[in-house]
């Protein structure tokens, strides 16, 4: 027999993944408390018991995807023990594949804009992935990359798989994202 906090627990975490597919798929602003509570097939009352606010589930629903990055992350990184397999894992980052599946893929591009808008803690938390990120990249690569080069790669990731999804044109979105695969600033020197 399930228990009532098991029940909340999982009620809970439905929300949580429902609301966070939503935010990659629609946006913060685009995503209501009736939307994301008909995508986990739950009634709206129910919303409440779980959260005060829809700012409190945007909160709650990034820190569950960081946690679920970084472990995806990790798991890529695993594989990594060269600068060149690092470099390899983020042009296929930057793959259209990728590109087209918006709710599987990394949940920092679509959301990075509501990210600008979210409140101190999730920024700070936000900022403690990216710090992890950097880190990561800094022992893997054996500080072969330098943090500037980390950094602005990161950036034209994120970014520039957010200027892919957001044109209208398959083949321009596939120019971008070839774009910066070829000019990843962690790319050895020629």
């Amino acid at each position: 027999m399930t228990s009532p906090t098991d029940r909340k627990t999982r009620s809970r975490k439905n929300i949580l993944n429902a609301a966070l597919r939503m935010f990659k798929r629609q946006g913060y602003v685009g995503s209501g408390v009736d939307g994301i509570m008909e995508e986990a097939g739950m009634t709206s009352g129910a919303f409440y018991g779980h959260f005060d606010s829809k700012t409190d589930v945007l909160g709650a629903a990034l820190v569950q995807s960081f946690i679920e990055d970084q472990a995806a992350m990790n798991g890529a990184l695993s594989e990594s023990e060269t600068p060149e397999q690092l470099i390899e894992i983020m042009r296929r980052y930057l793959s259209s594949k990728h590109c087209e599946h918006v709710e599987e893929g990394c949940s920092i591009p679509p959301l990075l804009s509501d990210l600008g808008r979210a409140d101190e803690e999730t920024k700070a938390q936000f900022e403690e992935v990216i710090q992890w990120m950097v880190t990561q990249f800094e022992e893997r690569s054996h500080n072969e990359f330098t943090r500037q080069q980390i950094l602005s790669t990161l950036a034209l990731c994120f970014g520039g798989l957010s200027l892919a999804r957001a044109v209208k044109s398959p083949a321009l979105a596939r120019q971008i994202l070839s774009a910066c695969r070829k000019n990843l600033p962690i790319q050895k020197e020629k």
